[in-house]
C-alpha cells in the first residue's frame, strides 16, 4: 500500500545506526548533566557535529536538516499526521456497508488526528488522538537531564563496571526506533492523555497500583529494598511500619514532581529513613543513615557522593531537627513524613 511506505520514510535515513552512535559517545565519555533544555541541547548539537565530522555520524544527502531525531509530540509534523489519517481510512472498519470510523488531521488545536464515529443512537461523534512520549522522551538532548527515564537508564548502565556500550546502544537505539520515532511513536486518546501526562516530559512516577508499584525504579534495586530492607520495618512500631513507608514513598513522589531529581536516591531514602526505629527511636535518623551508607549493595549501586546524598537525607528528615535540610532530598523526605509542602 503506497501510503504504507509514505508514513514510513518520515524518520532521517540510517536513523538507529546514527542515534546509536550518538548513545555510544554518551556511555564512552564523561559528560555533565545540564539545568537547561537550551544547554542540553547546545551539548547534544556539539556532540552530532562532532561524529559527523569524524563520519561515525552519516547524513543523507537528500536530508536538508541536521536532526539527528524527529519528535512525534511537534504539532508540526502535519504532512505525517495527514499520509497517517489516509492509511487508517483506507483500512477503517466497515459493517453493512456504512463506514463507522473516519479520521482527519491536524483539526483540533492540540491533537494529531481527528477521529469521527457514530453511537449506538446514529449520534455522530468525535475525540482526538495526541502523539505523547509519556515522559520517556527519545530526543537526544534528554540525556543531558536527569529527569528523563531514558537518561537514567543510560546513566545507570554507563556506571557498571562490566557494561557493553555496544550492546546498551543498540537494545535502546532499537527500543527508540519502535516506539519513539515518528512512525513508531504512540497515539494517545484525549482523555487519557490528559488524565495520566499532566507533567510532560517529566512525571518519573508511575500509576500507582492500590497504592503501591513503582515501575520507574531500577527494577534490581527495588528487588533488593524490598526483598532485604522493607521486611525489617515490622520490627518497628504501628506508625512506622512498611505501611507507613508506602505512604511516604507515594507522598515523596508527588512532592518530587518538577524537581530535578534522581528517583532511584529518592526511593532509597525513603525506605531506609525509619529502618532503625526499633533499635533507638531517640537516634533512629542517624543510624539509619549509618545503616544506608554503610549497605554494601548500595555503595556498589551508587557513586561516592550519591551515597553521601543518601545519608544526609536521612539524617535530615526529622521533624524535630532544628535546621534545613541540607539538600532536595532531604526536604522532600522530611515534607513527606510531616505531611506538609517541601521545605524551603
Amino acid at each position: 500500500m503506497k501510503t504504507n511506505e509514505e508514513i514510513t520514510s518520515y524518520e532521517p535515513k540510517n536513523f538507529k545506526e546514527n542515534y546509536k552512535a550518538y548513545l555510544v559517545d554518551l556511555l564512552t565519555k564523561d559528560y555533565e548533566f545540564c539545568k537547561s533544555r537550551e544547554a542540553a541541547e547546545k551539548k547534544c548539537n556539539k556532540i552530532v557535529l562532532d561524529l559527523r565530522k569524524k563520519g561515525e555520524i552519516i547524513k543523507d544527502k537528500s536530508e536538508s536538516s541536521n536532526k539527528l531525531y524527529i519528535d512525534p509530540d511537534k504539532k508540526e509534523n502535519e504532512e505525517f499526521y495527514r499520509e497517517l489519517s489516509n492509511f487508517l481510512n483506507a483500512s477503517r472498519i466497515s459493517r453493512k456497508n456504512n463506514k463507522i470510523l473516519s479520521f482527519e488531521a491536524n483539526e483540533a488545536p492540540y491533537g494529531m488526528i481527528t477521529v469521527y464515529y457514530k453511537d449506538k443512537y446514529g449520534n455522530k461523534q468525535h475525540f482526538t488522538v495526541h502523539s505523547d512520549q509519556f515522559g520517556f522522551s527519545a530526543v537526544p538532548c534528554i540525556y543531558f537531564r536527569k529527569n528523563y527515564p531514558l537518561s537514567r537508564y543510560l546513566e545507570m548502565q554507563k556506571n557498571k563496571s562490566d557494561k557493553d556500550p555496544d550492546a546498551v546502544a543498540e537494545f535502546l537505539a532499537n527500543y527508540v526506533y519502535t516506539t519513539r520515532t515518528l512512525g513508531g511513536s504512540f497515539l494517545w486518546p484525549e482523555t487519557l492523555w490528559k488524565d495520566y501526562n499532566k507533567s510532560r516530559g517529566n512525571k518519573d512516577i508511575c500509576i500507582f497500583e492500590n497504592g503501591e508499584g513503582f515501575n520507574i525504579i531500577n527494577n534490581e534495586l527495588k528487588q533488593y529494598i524490598e526483598g532485604k530492607i522493607l521486611p525489617e520495618y515490622e520490627l518497628n512500631d504501628g506508625g512506622h511500619n512498611s505501611e507507613h513507608v508506602k505512604y511516604v514513598l507515594k507522598r515523596a513522589f508527588e512532592l518530587a514532581d518538577g524537581y530535578e531529581i534522581n528517583y532511584d536516591i529518592l526511593y532509597t531514602c525513603v525506605c531506609f529513613h525509619d529502618v532503625a526505629c526499633h533499635i533507638d527511636r531517640d537516634r533512629h535518623e542517624v543510624l539509619s543513615a549509618e545503616r544506608a551508607y554503610e549497605d554494601e549493595y548500595l555503595n556498589g549501586f551508587f557513586s561516592i557522593m550519591e551515597m553521601k546524598t543518601i545519608r544526609e537525607t536521612i539524617e535530615d528528615h526529622r521533624a524535630s531537627l532544628e535546621y534545613i535540610p541540607r539538600n532536595i532530598y532531604g526536604k522532600i523526605l522530611s515534607s513527606a513524613d510531616r505531611k506538609v509542602e517541601v521545605r524551603q
